[in-house]
């Protein structure tokens, strides 16, 4: 019997803001899909965070279904458990019950454990799904002799890992002993662990990039449970976006290396570019990264400069501010969904003045419905906030850069 683990796909996800990056979350989905189809696997089994939101774009629904009953289709069985991501706070309902009614889910976690037997007479394995919220049940599980095998499915932070989390407060030591594997979600890194009892305690990690800590490769695992003790395959994941990352001291080296980097790279995906300056101005690099961007060479960068050059923590510099590239024309037609407000806005953008901006203010009073497009695009300043960042609008140029304040995060730690 062949198991796939996988974990934190994150459906509807939109890292950095990137219509090309949510369709990379698709398609790393997919290509999910596509191993258990090839590997002829018995149970796909996901650990938490399917979705991105409890309220997920349609198009998130409409390819977890498609998907998932490609699975269905060939007698493949699906079992979920629900990530905190998954889960309303308020009271409402997960959308992964949609997923449960249109048939293409054979066991579901959410609000409670639950337990299900696979299998036939000569090989069945018995899985205790525990989703997020619930660990507190997990050191009073107790182990059914109906299965000959049994996992542990669970959705939680593990203290080993090291994490400076309050959420972390579950050790391998409160899981009870006999499960024949634990499949974990929530840790965006592959990780592999072993209970005491032997069990690997396997995080397969998310299914994309989140964020550049969780950089670079994506796995998911495949487990052989057919010997007597599990096999653990981690199979590295090809749709996944390719980064390059590098540190650089001056111009004509940080381009060299960024154009060897890409030659190198068998991805047909641009590279997102992550750039670490050291001792060098950010203006000398910007103009350069922008036109790379612009000739479809790199699909988006990042520069981090020293906050103090003279400063080292650890051997690495310690990085005080973070540089984005951002394309004012794009944004702005994502965040309002009307034309003519959109041109005001971008002249404005280019040409600030007391003039335009009472131009804008008549065309809001004489247009209500651009004043729908402008309300709705005032969720995108939430989160911006909330990422703790402020936007810098240039006055000269379309393409600017996304400034903030940043503070070190544990590598790989859970979104």
């Amino acid at each position: 019997m062949f198991i796939l683990h996988v974990s934190d796909t994150h459906l509807g996800a939109m890292p950095y803001g990137l219509i090309s990056r949510a369709r990379d979350v698709y398609e790393a989905f997919k290509e999910t899909i596509d191993v258990a189809l090839k590997e002829r696997i018995s149970i796909y089994l996901h650990t938490g965070d399917f979705f991105d939101s409890p309220n997920p774009p349609p198009e998130s629904y409409v390819i977890a279904y498609r998907e998932l009953k490609k699975l269905k289709d060939v007698g493949i069985k699906v079992v979920i458990i629900a990530g905190q991501h998954d889960i309303p706070k308020r009271h409402a309902i997960s959308p992964l019950y949609l997923l449960q009614d249109l048939g293409v889910v054979d066991l579901l976690a959410i609000n409670s454990v639950s337990n299900k037997v696979f299998g036939d007479p000569s090989s069945t394995v018995s899985i205790y799904a525990v989703p997020y919220g619930m660990k507190s049940s997990i050191p009073v599980i107790r182990i059914s002799r109906e299965g000959s095998r049994s996992i542990l499915a669970a959705h939680l932070l593990l203290k080993e890992l090291g994490i400076p989390s309050e959420e972390a407060d579950i050790s391998l030591n409160h899981i009870p002993r006999g499960f024949t594997y634990i499949a974990l979600g929530d840790y965006h890194i592959r990780t592999e662990l072993r209970h005491v009892d032997g069990a690997p305690a396997v995080y397969p990690g998310a299914t994309e990039v989140h964020r550049e800590n969780e950089c670079c490769d994506k796995y998911i695992a495949l487990i052989d449970l057919s010997v007597e003790n599990p096999i653990v395959n981690f199979l590295k994941l090809k749709s996944v976006r390719p980064w390059i990352r590098i540190k650089c001291m001056e111009v004509s080296t940080c381009t060299k290396e960024l154009s060897d980097g890409i030659q190198r790279l068998s991805s047909s995906k641009k590279p997102m570019a992550s750039i670490e300056l050291l001792k060098m101005r950010v203006e000398t690099i910007t103009k350069i990264l922008n036109e790379m961007v612009n000739r479809g060479m790199i699909e988006y960068y990042r520069i981090k400069v020293a906050e103090d050059d003279s400063t080292v923590e650890g051997g690495a510099i310690r990085v005080g501010e973070v540089y984005e590239y951002l394309d004012l024309n794009k944004i702005v037609r994502n965040l309002v969904k009307h034309e003519g407000l959109v041109q005001l806005l971008l002249r404005y953008l280019k040409e600030p003045s007391k003039q335009m901006a009472d131009e804008i203010i008549q065309y809001l009073k004489s247009n209500i419905d651009a004043v729908k497009a402008l309300e709705t695009g005032l969720t995108y300043n939430t989160l911006s906030h909330r990422n703790g960042v402020e936007t810098l609008v240039s006055g000269k140029n379309t393409n600017t850069l996304l400034r903030g304040k940043t503070l070190p995060t544990p590598s790989g730690e859970a979104k």
